[in-house]
């Protein structure tokens, strides 16, 4: 009894299975399996045509043309030093003004002035004077001494010994000798003419030491 239910249990668990796929079967139809590797390149292939006509869409870009090389530029020369064509001459002499009558100029003298003797010293002061009037120097024209230590004895007046034309220099060797007493001196002097006005004028300073 217990076998004949058993094996009718199974028979029903059968003819149900049969009947549910029937039924599923009959309602809808299974699709075929597509394969991924078909699926793959069919995206790809819309990739690219998708970019190949965003490209195309696009504007094309201009190419910037190169610029010119810009040719070297010629320098001018260097602008040269003026050349001298021999050495540098010193310039002349300042002329002097002529003036008309009487007139001197002093010139030079030696000693010069700060010089330094001993006492009771021997010397020759050296004077020169030009002639820049417009009369000619006799021998009444004279240098005297004016004011201060007198350079020999008494002697205070020395006269031009020879005459002396517009242009001329003349210069007076005095005899001299120094204080016979340290200290500080000066001596002035004066060219006069013949009527005793002034003409020019030179001065000596100088020192005695023991």
């Amino acid at each position: 009894m217990k076998k004949a239910h058993k094996k009718f249990a199974w028979s029903s668990i059968l003819a149900f299975s049969l009947i549910f796929l029937s039924a599923c079967g009959a309602a809808a139809p299974a699709e075929p399996t597509q394969d991924p590797n078909m699926v793959f390149t069919q995206v790809a292939q819309t990739v690219v045509v998708s970019m190949t006509q965003t490209a195309e869409a696009m504007p094309p870009t201009a190419t910037p043309e190169p610029s010119p090389t810009p040719e070297p530029t010629q320098s001018s020369p260097p602008t040269p030093f003026p050349t001298q064509s021999g050495p540098a001459q010193p310039p002349g002499p300042t002329p002097t003004i002529q003036r008309y009558g009487d007139a001197a100029k002093y010139n030079t003298q030696d000693p010069k002035d700060g010089r330094v003797f001993k006492v009771s010293e021997q010397f020759v002061f050296h004077v020169c004077f030009g002639n820049i009037g417009s009369t000619d120097w006799g021998t009444s024209y004279y240098l005297e001494n004016v004011d201060g230590f007198n350079l020999w004895s008494n002697t205070s007046t020395f006269y031009i010994e020879d005459v002396v034309e517009p242009g001329g220099t003349w210069c007076f060797d005095l005899p001299s000798v120094a204080p016979w007493y340290p200290g500080s001196f000066i001596t002035r002097w004066y060219l006069k003419n013949p009527d005793g006005e002034f003409m020019a004028e030179v001065y000596f300073n100088y020192k005695v030491e023991q």
